[in-house]
C-alpha cells in the first residue's frame, strides 16, 4: 500500500502545483508585507547616491539624507517608522544627522555589484521596490532550481525540494533588503552548473556571486581547490583570479573600514560614526566573540536541519553509482561556511543560504538513480 503510495505517477504534478503555490505566496508576500528592516535605509541611500554626485565628485549629504527617508517613509507604518528613527541610540543618530548615515554607507556598498543592480532595477520602479524586487525574483529562482533538480526523481521523491525550502525558510528571503537572496541565488546556480558539468557557466555565476558580496571569495577559494582536484585548471584560475579582482574592487570602490573594524562593528559595538573608525585588534575579543557566538548558534533550529541534511547528503553520496565529484562539492561548502564562520561569526541563517541550499542540490542531485560523473 504504502509502497504504490510513494510510486504514484501523479507525485510530479502534485510537485509542480505546489511549488506554484509557495511561488504566489512568495510574490504576495513581497508585494504586501515586505520585511523591510534597517537595512532598507543605506541600500536606499547608496541607490539614490549616484543621482546626488555633482560632476566635481562632491555630494549633498543633507539632501541626500532627506531624500533617502523621503523614499522609505511611504512605504513604512507610522509604528515601523518610528521604529526605523527612534527605536535605539543608533538609529537616532542616522536619522538626525546626516554626515552619520553617510559614514556607514562603506560596509553597504562595499557589495558593489548588488548596488549597481539595484540602480539599475530603480530606473524603472523606486528603490524600496527595487530592494525588495531583486530579493523576490532571487528566492523564485532557487525555488525553480530545486523543484527542477527534484523533477527527475521518481514518485514521491519529486516533491524532496519541499523540506529543504521549509526548513531553510526560503519565504522569509523572498522580500529580504539585503543582498544575501540573490548572493544566494548565484551560488545555487553555480552548484547546479557545476553538477551538470556546464564550467563556464558556473565561473560566471561564481564570479557574480563574488561582485555580489566580496566574502563571496572564500567559498570561491574552496571551490577553486575542488575544481584544482579535478584536473580543471583553466577554470579555476579564471575564478580565482576573478574572485580576486572582485574583492579588490569591492573594497577600494566602497573605501571599506576592513575586516576588523567592521567585525568590531557588528559583534562588539555599532559606531554611530565610522568616519576614521579603525579599533585595535584583540586576539582575546575575536575569541570571547566566536566563542559566544558558537554556543548561540548551537541552539538554532536551522543548524540542526543543517546537520541533519550533511548526514542525508553523506548517506546518499556513498552509493557507488554517485561519483565522487557531488562529494568534492559538498566538502568544499562544508569548509567554506566553516570558515566563513571564523571570520564572521554570526549565528543568522541568512549568511549560510549558499551552503544550505548547494547541499540540498547536492542531496537532490545524488539521489537521481543513476550518475556516472566521476
Amino acid at each position: 500500500m504504502m509502497a504504490a503510495i510513494a510510486e504514484w505517477k501523479g507525485w510530479r504534478a502534485v510537485s509542480g502545483s505546489v511549488a506554484f503555490l509557495i511561488a504566489f505566496y512568495f510574490v504576495y508576500f513581497a508585494i504586501t508585507r515586505p520585511a523591510l528592516d534597517w537595512d532598507v535605509v543605506p541600500y536606499t541611500m547608496a541607490i539614490l547616491k549616484a543621482g546626488a554626485t555633482s560632476p566635481d565628485g562632491t555630494i549633498d549629504v543633507a539632501a541626500l539624507h532627506a531624500r533617502t527617508w523621503a523614499a522609505i517613509k511611504p512605504h513604512l507604518s507610522p509604528k515601523d517608522f518610528a521604529y526605523l528613527t527612534t527605536s535605539n541610540d543608533y538609529v537616532e543618530a542616522q536619522f538626525f544627522d546626516p554626515a552619520a548615515l553617510a559614514s556607514q554607507l562603506p560596509l553597504y556598498e562595499s557589495k558593489y555589484g548588488y548596488i549597481v543592480l539595484l540602480r539599475g532595477v530603480a530606473l524603472a520602479v523606486d528603490p524600496v521596490r527595487a530592494i525588495v524586487m531583486v530579493s523576490l525574483v532571487s528566492a523564485l529562482g532557487i525555488l525553480a532550481l530545486l523543484v527542477h533538480a527534484a523533477w527527475r526523481l521518481e514518485g514521491i521523491a519529486s516533491l524532496a525540494w519541499l523540506p529543504i525550502v521549509l526548513l531553510f525558510q526560503l519565504g522569509s528571503f523572498a522580500s529580504m533588503v539585503s543582498p544575501d537572496t540573490i548572493f544566494a541565488f548565484a551560488y545555487v546556480a553555480g552548484i547546479a552548473a557545476l553538477l551538470s558539468e556546464r564550467l563556464r557557466l558556473a565561473v560566471f555565476c561564481l564570479l557574480m556571486a563574488a561582485l555580489l558580496r566580496p566574502d563571496g571569495i572564500v567559498l570561491n577559494v574552496f571551490l577553486c581547490c575542488v575544481m584544482a582536484v579535478r584536473g580543471q585548471y583553466r577554470e579555476t584560475l579564471v575564478l580565482l583570479a576573478g574572485s580576486l579582482a572582485a574583492y579588490v574592487m569591492n573594497m577600494l570602490a566602497s573605501q571599506h573600514v576592513g575586516w576588523w573594524p567592521q567585525f568590531y562593528f557588528n559583534f562588539v559595538e555599532r559606531g554611530n560614526v565610522l568616519t576614521d573608525f579603525r579599533p585595535s585588534f584583540d586576539l582575546g575579543l575575536y575569541l570571547e566573540v566566536v566563542t559566544d557566538q558558537i554556543d548561540r548558534v548551537s541552539h538554532l533550529a536551522w543548524l540542526h536541519a543543517a546537520v541533519a541534511a550533511v548526514l542525508i547528503a553523506i548517506l546518499l553520496l556513498a552509493r557507488p553509482v554517485v561519483g565522487r565529484w557531488p562529494g568534492l562539492l559538498l566538502m568544499a561548502l562544508l569548509v567554506g561556511a566553516a570558515v566563513r564562520f571564523l571570520l564572521y561569526p554570526s549565528a543568522e541563517l541568512r549568511f549560510y543560504t549558499p551552503h544550505l541550499f548547494g547541499i540540498g542540490l547536492i542531496i537532490l542531485h545524488a539521489a537521481r538513480p543513476r550518475q556516472g560523473v566521476a
